[in-house]
């Protein structure tokens, strides 16, 4: 540096470059789990000058000790894909999938289930975190402990969020925080990272989330949090603070430590943690405002830091590590520990656990699934009274009932694919954040979904047909009832499986809506009901293929035509008279031969949807 600058550095240095190092204000816990960075760069993927990206963190160096509780301070970040260079370390082991069972991650926004109570999900989460190795006993002693060490006991039978037109007492927002706390200490982490976990909260609460992080760091765990505006009394709670401006580092040590690199005088009624991060973010002389820094500018600090005793302490702790791993072997003794710890979770046992998540929502939200049981109730009431007294074995009856059977099979094709769009959408920001946490896997989501939706759907499909079917007194035997129904839960299925495939292909509801209302007249024209198959154009012949509508409306029609021997034709001319059920099938291009085929065309369309939807939904966690 030049002449004015290494005038201003021992002035800013002061105290804490006397020979010694840094002291912290707990001694770090041997028997711990320690992590260490060295030259780390992270660059983010979406910079916009992509010739010269600006990195986030350039070329830093540092510690997180055992047992202590770190602040990370400095200028707001930037948030994506990043690219990363440099060497992270856990106990001299290089980072890998072992760092799921070891930490976990508190977000600044809470994102967490609706209408489920506060007990419920901690016993979900914990079930899902720990799998079936450990005894339920032992998760509900857990979630005991949890509950008073958080101060969660009075509410641990409210409900998080009241969801859609619920009601009743929730959360606040200082509750959430520390549920969110409870969550991550249910795998107890020997690293927990916090993003901004004090924002939003009042002093008070802030207080105890601090307090409650000092818990937690004298049962070994190291707890490393961003915060930007924190109370004078707060500050001096850390044990260490990490500074960052330009993505090098400022300063690491203890608060006081920091107030003596800077040589920190602040005027009565200023906060020191202000202080610090306006003389980390001013691009030139930070004086004035109530404050001094000794006039040094963010470059200069870094470069001082760099050439200070702190920095040469970090550097002594890492070389201390590598040195303990080299002769001791303590990083493969590690890697054993890890694996011996690891929570082998069965497939299976997590996806049952999803789905009761799923059921124990929608029984509490009753817009999602008895409002549309009620709504199916007064349709099919509707129909089936309209109907009532024109099902006959008349030319006449004919066009009623072909009428009937195109609003049973397009009742339960379109409400239910439009109101599946929703369902990913709505859901994914929590389900992205799961499974970045290793709670379950893309595949153990979705089917959850589907199998949770099973019951609601076989409930209102069944309550709607039998109304519709009896009061519109259609053809009384019981394999055309068999059929009818069977038919009509294939339908629903098939269009909620086309739901989630556009849902899942779009990246928003109207996109996929735009996409979908075409799809719609197809559906429509080929159901068999307003043109002839057959008569289309050759060219367009592909299409009955994708509509579920031509097969199902045509395994209806054979269920309540096939066997028909006799039609009335009075007052008709006779010419254009239908005499049996054949010719009828026939009037529509149907054919009672194809009833097998027409299943196995709906199971199959079944599984197809299903399965686009889910590598759609792949795609999508793997580019976002």
């Amino acid at each position: 540096m030049g002449g004015e600058n290494s005038e201003t550095a021992d002035g800013i240095i002061g105290s804490s470059t006397n020979g010694k190092a840094p002291q912290h204000n707990s001694e770090p816990n041997q028997g711990g789990v320690s992590l260490f960075w060295q030259n780390l760069t992270v660059v983010p993927d979406t910079s916009p000058d992509k010739h010269n990206p600006q990195p986030v963190l350039n070329d830093i160096t540092g510690t997180l000790q055992p047992g202590t509780l770190v602040a990370l301070m400095g200028p707001s970040g930037v948030t994506g894909k990043m690219s990363v260079t440099g060497d992270v370390r856990v106990n001299g082991c290089p980072i890998g999938p072992y760092m799921y069972n070891i930490s976990g991650y508190i977000y600044q926004d809470e994102l967490l289930p609706a209408s489920i109570t506060v007990r419920e999900h901690l016993e979900l989460m914990a079930n899902l975190k720990l799998g079936g190795t450990v005894s339920s006993q032992l998760k509900r002693t857990m979630i005991g402990e949890l509950l008073s060490m958080t101060g969660l006991e009075k509410c641990a039978g409210t409900r998080i969020d009241a969801g859609i037109g619920g009601f009743g007492k929730t959360l606040s927002g200082g509750e959430k925080k520390r549920l969110a706390f409870a969550v991550e200490m249910l795998s107890r982490p020997r690293f927990l990272f916090c993003d901004e976990p004090t924002t939003g909260l009042d002093s008070y609460s802030a207080r105890q989330l601090v307090a409650m992080m000092q818990t937690l760091t004298r049962a070994g765990t190291t707890v490393l949090c961003s915060i930007h505006q924190p109370s004078e009394e707060l500050f001096f709670e850390f044990d260490s603070v990490i500074l960052l401006t330009g993505g090098r580092t400022g300063f690491i040590g203890t608060p006081r430590g920091a107030v003596q690199f800077f040589g920190l005088e602040c005027a009565p009624g200023y906060n020191t943690a202000d202080v610090l991060v306006k003389a980390l973010a001013t691009p030139t002389t930070a004086t004035g405002n109530g404050f001094t820094t000794g006039g040094m500018c963010p470059n200069a600090i870094c470069n001082c830091y760099a050439a200070s005793e702190s920095a040469r302490y970090q550097e002594a702790l890492i070389s201390a590590e590598l040195y303990r791993c080299a002769t001791d072997g303590r990083n493969l003794q590690f890697l054993l520990q890890m694996a011996r710890e690891a929570h082998h979770r069965r497939w299976f046992y997590t996806l049952l656990w999803l789905v009761y998540r799923n059921m124990l929502q929608s029984h509490r939200n009753p817009n999602l699934q008895y409002y549309k049981v009620v709504q199916r109730i007064v349709i099919a009431l509707l129909v089936g009274l309209c109907f009532s007294n024109s099902i006959q074995l008349t030319q006449k009856g004919v066009q009623a009932m072909q009428g009937v059977i195109f609003l049973i099979v397009s009742e339960n094709t379109f409400l239910p694919m439009y109101a599946a769009l929703s369902l990913f959408p709505e859901s994914f920001p929590l389900f992205q954040r799961e499974k970045k946490a290793n709670l379950y896997g893309t595949a153990q989501f979705y089917v959850a979904h589907v199998l949770s939706m099973t019951p609601f759907i076989l409930l209102e499909t069944c309550a709607f047909i039998l109304i519709v079917y009896f009061l519109a007194n259609l053809r009384p035997t019981l394999l055309a009832l068999a059929v009818t129904v069977a038919v009509s839960v294939l339908v629903i299925n098939v269009s909620i499986a086309c739901g989630c495939f556009f849902s899942t292909l779009f990246p928003s509801i109207a996109s996929a809506m735009a996409y979908l209302v075409p799809f719609d007249y197809i559906l429509m024209i080929t159901s068999g009901i307003f043109i002839k198959i057959w008569s289309m154009p050759r060219y367009l012949r592909w299409m009955p293929l994708v509509s579920w509508m031509m097969f199902a409306s045509e395994a209806v029609s054979i269920a309540q035509w096939d066997g028909v021997k006799t039609i009335e034709c009075s007052s008709i001319i006779p010419s254009v008279c239908l005499h049996n059920g054949e010719e009828v099938l026939a009037q529509y291009s149907f054919s009672a031969t194809h009833l097998r085929t027409d299943l196995l065309a709906l199971v199959g369309q079944y599984f197809i949807f299903h399965a686009l939807a889910l590598l759609c939904l792949a795609r999508r966690v793997a580019t976002s």
